[in-house]
Parts: structure tokens; C-alpha cells; sequence
């Protein structure tokens, strides 16, 4: 595809130059122009000009092939570009020992041999000052980061500086410290964090002598877009005093804290690796209550870098102990105590003696008296004995009185004349005979 694509290019070409032919030379020299640039890639920068140390922000188009590509300054100083088909980026510095004055370039080109690349003029101008040009330095580690990432700066080359102190801010932009102390070889020092909100985009940090703007250097930060940090609890879950493993991703510092409900203090740590991740094991408090909890991981050194994670406690420890002590004893002395007694002799006697309920019961021809007195004794005996009363305490404490009913004829059989009677026993219902009432007599 790449070849026809040439040849329609080539092709094109010839078909341009064979009319330019016609036309004189001044339109074979533009349609030659035309011709030389059908590619149309081409550079934007961000300033066409600047001193010593000025970061540049690239943006090229019409790179419609491209695996990878560089940024250059007179042919010198490659600075690698991002490549997002049919467009590149990147941000290259003007060095430190360019010379001021116009007809400098910035280049783009594409490393895959397929001879995509593109030019911009820029001018270096002198920046008034007096000191010469790269003795002073600085440098950003790391130079790109998102929001809440810490950035060691470092400066060198200001032994010149009066004040012994410099001050670091954003060109164009917020001051960032003042007054910073230089030592007597010329460096310093500083730490800085990326505050939050910080538009992504490419910043020039200053480092500029106090009271001598003029000497100074520059170095660019580049702002990502911010990935917050995230902490996650396997299992989320679980007893006091169980381990579980916290991961995390996104922390910008080289190690964080743990802290239960915000509390102080900490109780666990966990180390962090370049790329931001840390993996460990922690242990919930012996002392925790049951419930939800929150457990956030922060970074020591900055605690606004920080991710939040809800742990529950579950409840077995103390369910166990307050239900097992509190049941067993009411539900034993309460229930034995009251439903026994108050149900034994209230349902037995009240219920299962009273009422106008019909009974089916096997009588042996006789007096109703001695089978009312036989089924009393019966139900006496299945009661007690599910009691498990002595008979001491059955005669201190019960009385069984029978109340008087109707005597039954006796069933005879007919008989043959002449052949001696027989009897008979015959099965009947029969209504209950009468009421029996069990009365515990306590003595």
C-alpha cells in the first residue's frame, strides 16, 4: 500500500512540473515547491524564540507512518517525541550554549526509515544577562508527574549569586518558594510537590538569583494527568486481629502509613516502588469493634497523597459470649422454673381434666367407679413419671379426688335356652364421666 501510495505521489509530482512547464519558470518553481511538501508534515511550537534553557512544546502533524520519532536543535540534542498517528509531541530545551540570534532550527523526524519529518526556524535570544551562558543549572527529579507528585530540585552554578539565596518560581506562572539558601559551592536544594489543581500541560521552573533576576536557569516540568492513588483490601472482611493483604497503586513517595479511622498512630507501614504500587500484609486491631471501619493509606512524607478503603468487623467474638451466658441462664432458671410449674399444674389440672371434649375409652364391664379410678391412676402415673417426682414429694404435694358418676348396667349376651350365661366385653364411646382436679399443696 505504501508503494502505490508513492507512486500516486510520484505520479502526481510529474503530472504538476509537466504543466508548470508551460506556464514559465516561476510556476515550475512553486508547483516544484508544491511538489516537495505533498506530504504536508509540519511543526507548531509553542514559542518561535527564547534564551538559553527555553523549553519548547512540539506538536507535529501529517506523520501518517510513524513508530517513533525525535526531536532535535540544530541537528544536536535528540529529545524523544510521542507518537499518536498522524500526530507527534514533545517538548525539547533550548541549550544552554546556543548562540543568540535567528536562523536556528527545531526538527522533527521519524526513526522508521520512512523519511517522514519537519522544520521550524527559531531565534535565541540573549536574555540580558551578564553572566555567562550554562553556569548555572537545574535540574527536576523526576521532570513529569501528575498532581501530588514530589519533585526534587536541585540548582547549581550560583557561588556568583550576592544574596547566597535564590528564588524559584513558574515562568508566567505562581511563585513557588523564596529565599532559597544557596551554599558556597553554588547549589541548593528544594523539594516541591505538584498542587492540586494543576492544569496537564509543560511548566518552566526558574531558579533566579535574589536581587539578580539576570542570573538564573530554567528547567521544564511536564504535568501528566493525574492517576489518584487506590487502595484495595482483600478480604474486606473479616474478625479482630485478622491479617489481610492491602494493595496499592498510584502513590508518588517511596513509602505510606496506615491508620484505622484516621487515628493516630499509624499502625502499619508499607514500602513503595518506582512505579507507585506496594503490596503487604496488615493486621486489624486487636481492640476493633464490630462494624464498618475505615482504613487509609497515606504517604509519610505527604499525607495529602492518600486512599481510603472500608473494612467491616465481624461480630462472632462478642455474639458468642453475651448469647451464650445471657440465654443459657435466663432461658434455664426462667423458663424451668415458671413454665414447670405454672404449666404442669395449671395445664395438666385445668385443660386436659376440664372441658366437654369426647373421649374414646375401652371399659371392662364393672362398676364406672373402678374405671374412672383406673384411668386416673394411668394418667397420674404418665405424668409423675415424666416429672421424675419421688413419691414423698407426689404425696406431700398432690391430691386426686374423684368425683362420683353413674354406675354402667353390665352387657350380657343373649343365650341359647337351656345353656349356661356367658359375658361379654364389649369396646364403646362414652362421654367423660366426670372432672378430676389435681391440686399441688405446697408444705
Amino acid at each position: 500500500m505504501f508503494s502505490v501510495v508513492r507512486l500516486v505521489r510520484r505520479s502526481l509530482i510529474a503530472v504538476l512540473l509537466s504543466a508548470a512547464m508551460s506556464v514559465g519558470p516561476l510556476v515550475s518553481t512553486s508547483l516544484a515547491a508544491v511538489g516537495t511538501q505533498l506530504k504536508v508534515e509540519e511543526l507548531t511550537l509553542s514559542t518561535y524564540e527564547g534564551p538559553p534553557g527555553t523549553p519548547v512544546s512540539v506538536t507535529g502533524t501529517g506523520f501518517d507512518v510513524c513508530d517513533q520519532a525525535a526531536l532535535t536543535f540544530d541537528g544536536q540534542h535528540s529529545t524523544p517525541a510521542t507518537v499518536h498517528v498522524p500526530e507527534i509531541s514533545g517538548t525539547i530545551m533550548v541549550p544552554q550554549d546556543a548562540t543568540a540570534g535567528p536562523h536556528h532550527t527545531i526538527e522533527a523526524a521519524c526513526d522508521s526509515g520512512n523519511a517522514y519529518q519537519a522544520e521550524a526556524d527559531f531565534t535565541v535570544t540573549s536574555g540580558g544577562g551578564t553572566t555567562p551562558a550554562g553556569q548555572q543549572t537545574l535540574t527536576l527529579d523526576p521532570d513529569h508527574g501528575s498532581v501530588g507528585t514530589p519533585i526534587d530540585v536541585q540548582g547549581t552554578g550560583f557561588a556568583q549569586c550576592s544574596a547566597k539565596t535564590v528564588d524559584l518560581y513558574v515562568v508566567n506562572g505562581r511563585a513557588i518558594a523564596s529565599a532559597i539558601a544557596v551554599a558556597e559551592n553554588g547549589d541548593f536544594s528544594y523539594k516541591e510537590v505538584v498542587p492540586d489543581p494543576t492544569t496537564p500541560d509543560t511548566y518552566t521552573f526558574r531558579a533566579a538569583c535574589t536581587g539578580e533576576p539576570d542570573i538564573y536557569a530554567d528547567a521544564a516540568l511536564v504535568v501528566e494527568s493525574p492517576a489518584p492513588p487506590v487502595l484495595t483490601l482483600d478480604p474486606e472482611r473479616g474478625a479482630m486481629s485478622a491479617t489481610l493483604k492491602a494493595t496499592g497503586t498510584g502513590f508518588r513517595c517511596p513509602e505510606v502509613d496506615f491508620r484505622w479511622d484516621g487515628g493516630e498512630p499509624p499502625f502499619g507501614s508499607a514500602a513503595v516502588d518506582e512505579s507507585g504500587s506496594f503490596t503487604t500484609e496488615i493486621t486489624v486491631p486487636a481492640d476493633a469493634q464490630s462494624g464498618e471501619h475505615t482504613v487509609r493509606a497515606a504517604c509519610t512524607a505527604y499525607p495529602e497523597q492518600y486512599d481510603e478503603s472500608t473494612f467491616t468487623v465481624t461480630d462472632n467474638g462478642t455474639n458468642s459470649g453475651t448469647s451464650n451466658g445471657t440465654n443459657n441462664g435466663t432461658s434455664n432458671g426462667t423458663n424451668n422454673g415458671t413454665s414447670n410449674g405454672t404449666n404442669n399444674g395449671t395445664s395438666n389440672g385445668g385443660t386436659n381434666g376440664g372441658g366437654d371434649q369426647s373421649v374414646a375409652v375401652g371399659w371392662v364391664v364393672g362398676p364406672a367407679s373402678l374405671g374412672a379410678a383406673l384411668i386416673l391412676a394411668l394418667a397420674a402415673a404418665a405424668y409423675f413419671g415424666r416429672l421424675h417426682r419421688g413419691p414423698r414429694w407426689v404425696r406431700s404435694h398432690v391430691r386426686a379426688t374423684l368425683r362420683p358418676a353413674a354406675a354402667t348396667a353390665d352387657l350380657t349376651e343373649l343365650h341359647p335356652s337351656g345353656e349356661p350365661p356367658t359375658r361379654t366385653v364389649r369396646l364403646d364411646p362414652h362421654a367423660d364421666p366426670g372432672s378430676t382436679d389435681i391440686e399441688d399443696v405446697d408444705r
